[in-house]
């Protein structure tokens, strides 16, 4: 049984960009005129009630600006801000796109290598009281655990030839362990990324621009790290498909939940 997360909804985010990028680019607009002396009647959309209420004596130019948040300002005042702050929200949802993919292929390596796990472990020879047991690279018999049997039970085990090996069924272990690991790596790259965009749709407090490059490279880095740990990964895959390296492996008792 594993934990599943929901998975980042990239069109909502684009949706939700989209639309704030429309917002901003009316509210400069509105901005520029009401700056300029061009009543529009529409910079109310987006300042607070106070400021809407009319002030015989006139309010300044500064005073309507002080309105917007801080994040409308640099948006309005700053194009390379902008420029920069739209890319970085593109960079980051495609990383999220990115680890969705990623994240379904390595739920579907855990599962196949979950099934063929089970199959083997069915097929396994047993002791008399139903205890599997595997044959390693020296002869001697063990339990799932890493248990030597005792001779005179080990001779009762009837094999078949065909049944895994200790030593397979430490590899398969150890390759689900990775896949496993991998899945948790790319969940908390999942959350690590939804705290930078978190951050980006804070309007009082803002990314600056050394937080928006942060930010991208970062997220970069991220998925770059785990499609590399994926790759690796699957060149270390079951036995089925691995060269042998019995002779290589090691023979330490480890504990294997019964499948």
């Amino acid at each position: 049984m594993y934990n599943f997360i929901v998975p980042f909804d990239d069109n909502e985010q684009e949706i939700r960009l989209t639309e704030r990028f429309a917002r901003h680019a009316r509210d400069f607009d509105d901005l520029q005129n009401e700056m300029a002396g061009r009543d529009v009647g529409r910079i109310a959309r987006f300042l607070p009630d106070s400021a809407n209420s009319t002030d015989p004596s006139g309010r300044s130019k500064d005073e309507r600006a002080e309105a917007l948040t801080r994040l409308q300002l640099m948006l309005i005042e700053n194009p390379a801000y902008v420029a920069l702050f739209e890319e970085t929200a593109n960079i980051l949802t495609e990383a999220q796109s990115r680890l969705d993919v990623l994240l379904e292929r390595v739920r579907a390596q855990i599962d196949q290598s979950t099934t063929e796990l089970e199959d083997k472990l069915d097929r396994a020879a047993r002791l008399p009281d139903g205890t599997r047991v595997f044959k390693d690279q020296n002869g001697q018999i063990r339990t799932q655990d890493g248990a030597v049997v005792a001779a005179d039970l080990a001779a009762t085990v009837l094999w078949n030839g065909d049944e895994l090996s200790f030593e397979d069924l430490q590899a398969y272990i150890a390759h689900l362990n990775r896949l496993t690991k991998l899945e948790s790596d790319i969940q908390s790259g999942q959350a690590e990324i939804g705290d930078m965009q978190a951050a980006m749709d804070d309007d009082d407090n803002p990314p600056s621009e050394d937080d928006l490059e942060s930010f991208g490279q970062r997220g970069q880095d991220i998925v770059d790290a785990l499609e590399q740990d994926m790759a690796e990964t699957l060149t270390k895959a079951a036995p089925a498909t691995e060269p042998d390296q019995t002779a290589s492996r090691p023979t330490a008792t480890i504990i294997v939940p019964e499948l």
